[in-house]
Parts: structure tokens; sequence; C-alpha cells
């Protein structure tokens, strides 16, 4: 469940981020962020959460690595020439659910489907998100 679940991945994944992280970079790079906004529908079950300030990629390098993060840092002009300066630096890191089955991770372009397959069983399918160049 992708909903309004902002704390989940720094207490959840923290250590792997640590593990990850280049030869000399200490772990205190790797501070999540603490300032967004969460939203649910009242009564549909979809919701999303995102970090609101902008870090300039470092902690999206902590989860994705330098390479992808440079990659996507550098796209940044080329993205805000077509969506605007505020849909590109606006929402770092996000968390998306359309109930019941489709889930996403805008800013590591993740997509997530869930399958119910009886009960106390589940089948995901994950996939990575990638641009054509």
């Amino acid at each position: 469940q992708f909903c309004s679940d902002m704390y989940h991945a720094p207490l959840s994944h923290m250590s792997a981020i640590l593990a990850v992280l280049p030869d000399g970079v200490p772990p205190e790079a790797a501070r999540w962020p603490t300032e967004g906004l969460q939203w649910r529908s009242p009564n549909a079950g979809h919701g999303t959460g995102f970090h609101t300030p902008d870090d300039q990629g470092q902690l999206l390098a902590a989860i994705v690595g330098p390479s992808v993060a440079q990659y996507l840092m550098e796209s940044r002009p080329r993205v805000a020439a077509r969506l605007g300066n505020a849909r590109t630096t606006a929402v770092n890191g996000a968390h998306m659910t359309i109930f019941p089955t489709c889930s996403f991770l805008p800013g590591i372009n993740t997509l997530r489907v869930w399958h119910p397959r009886g009960p106390n069983e589940i089948e995901v399918w994950a996939m990575a998100i990638v641009d054509a160049d």
C-alpha cells in the first residue's frame, strides 16, 4: 500500500541505502526529507504522499545510485521546458496508489500491480520505467 506512508522508507529501507553509499560518503548524507504533503481519497482508497523540498538529487542518489541520479538531474532543464519549473522541482520522492491494484513511485520510476490470488496470497508484478533514450 503506497498511500500516506511517509515514514515507511526511512525506517524500513535506510540500512539498504546506507549499504550502497559510495566510499567516502558519510551516513549523514542520506538524510530523509521531513516536509511534504499527503492526500487520500475519503472513500475510494486512492492516495499519495510526496516530499516537497528540492534536495538537488541527494536523496535520489542515495536510493538509485549516483549515475542514475545524475542523469535524472541533468534532464531537469528539458523536463522544465516541457512541464514548467514547479512540476519539475516541487515534488521529490513520492508514492501513489490507485486503489485497488496499481501503485507507483515516480521518483524512482517503478510501477507495481497487485494481483490477489486467494486468501492471504498476492502476486506482485514490479516494473521499472525507463526513458526511451
